[in-house]
């Protein structure tokens, strides 16, 4: 089968969706699927990477850090797509890429389907909205995207619901992300951690909290500092790792909260020193409800480090709380819970174990590449080419006679 994966973002950025991505290439490749990636270029200038198209592009960091949207550019590399003609178009973005993948889906008369990986509504603020009008705008998007869609994969009940109540009318089916998680449960190299450590200033045989991913008023670190900075017993550290748009506003609110000296800031790490910052964690802390399905908590059971997070339905069926890590609500429960898992370090190996067990049995990348291979063989027997509306086919002609995209 030929599977086109479109995503905004590739490598060698780092994000929970290119990991995802990169996890899915990797495996379908491997189960014989021929698979190519169209994405944005870090650049204006569009190139060819082997099997990744990349699209000339400027930043918008004025919108959100981090983001790009394509320019008009030639379409050689989309008439290439086109010649290569894909089975199947999966989408794992809603913007710039998506629209070039109608492009190639109109020539070719493929199913696209959609994996839909954020939660929007917790965004809407950085386009100085309010929510009421936000989530009233994103609901109309949402739904003309999700119109091109032969199915649409939600990776929480929780997201799907969303979807359900945004009168999404495309298919939908819960597939949980899968990750490859051999590099997270692999032993860590004593040497590694040591010269981590010594670089960061990360002290040894200090009950170490640790938080990764971007830091962004949608994580709610905000929260996390306000309750470990009333937390009573004060022999701890606290390990932020990543970078993001509030990264100055949250290391005001650390100095100001009292716990400056107990806090460390890594900024943006490379890829592969990831699963040593968990590993130098005892506990893995978010207070966020934006996650679609939280990425990091899993990587952080994997890499056999409990969690500490607010509850939210993306963690039914993840987090047995007392189990295999704990679940918070409020101030008092966040301490309470803290000071339990401090109190008792013979309890640290059965949690981190059974952390591990959860993640391996939930969501491994193999049984993850299975189900998506499933849905696309499911996609193209019921494909139906979409009702475009009636102006699109003069829209269409005119865009023809001219050789941008």
């Amino acid at each position: 089968m030929k599977v086109l994966l479109c995503t905004d973002r590739y490598y060698p950025a780092i994000s929970g969706v290119v990991t995802s991505v990169m996890t899915l290439k990797k495996y379908l490749e491997a189960m014989g699927d021929e698979v190519k990636v169209l994405t944005l270029s870090d650049t204006m200038t569009s190139h060819m990477d082997e099997d990744v198209v990349y699209i000339g592009s400027f930043d918008a960091d004025r919108i959100y850090p981090d983001v790009r949207i394509k320019h008009p550019v030639n379409r050689e590399y989309i008439s290439r797509l086109i010649d290569w003609h894909p089975d199947v178009i999966h989408c794992n973005t809603e913007f710039s890429t998506f629209f070039l993948s109608k492009h190639i889906y109109r020539s070719c008369r493929c199913p696209m389907v959609l994996t839909y990986h954020t939660d929007y509504e917790d965004y809407v603020h950085y386009l100085a909205l309010s929510r009421r009008f936000g989530r009233f705008l994103l609901k109309r998007y949402i739904g003309y995207v999700a119109g091109y869609m032969t199915y649409i994969i939600s990776p929480t009940q929780k997201t799907g619901d969303q979807l359900t109540e945004y009168g999404i009318r495309a298919p939908i089916r819960i597939i949980p992300t899968g990750l490859d998680l051999e590099r997270f449960m692999a032993p860590a190299d004593g040497q590694a951690l040591s010269d981590i450590r010594t670089r960061y200033g990360i002290r040894e045989g200090i009950g170490t909290i640790v938080y990764v991913g971007r830091l962004g008023k949608e994580k709610n670190l905000d929260e996390v500092i306000d309750y470990l900075s009333s937390y009573s017993d004060r022999n701890f550290q606290f390990v932020i790792v990543g970078d993001g748009p509030d990264r100055a506003e949250i290391q005001e609110h650390v100095k100001a909260s009292g716990i400056a000296d107990r806090t460390v800031f890594t900024g943006m790490i490379a890829q592969e020193d990831i699963p040593l910052f968990y590993k130098l964690g005892d506990l893995f802390v978010s207070a966020s409800t934006s996650e679609t399905q939280g990425l990091t908590y899993i990587e952080a059971m994997a890499a056999g480090t409990p969690l500490l997070c607010r509850k939210d339905r993306c963690l039914e069926g993840v987090v047995e709380d007392g189990v295999n890590g704990f679940l918070f609500e409020d101030r008092q429960e966040f301490c309470s819970k803290l000071e339990r898992f401090f109190a008792d370090r013979r309890m640290w190996p059965e949690v981190s174990g059974k952390a591990q067990r959860k993640v391996v049995e939930k969501f491994g990348a193999g049984r993850f590449a299975h189900d998506v291979h499933a849905l696309y063989e499911d996609a193209i027997r019921d494909y139906r080419p979409h009702n475009a509306f009636f102006l699109s086919p003069f829209y269409h002609r005119i865009m023809d006679l001219f050789p941008w995209v």
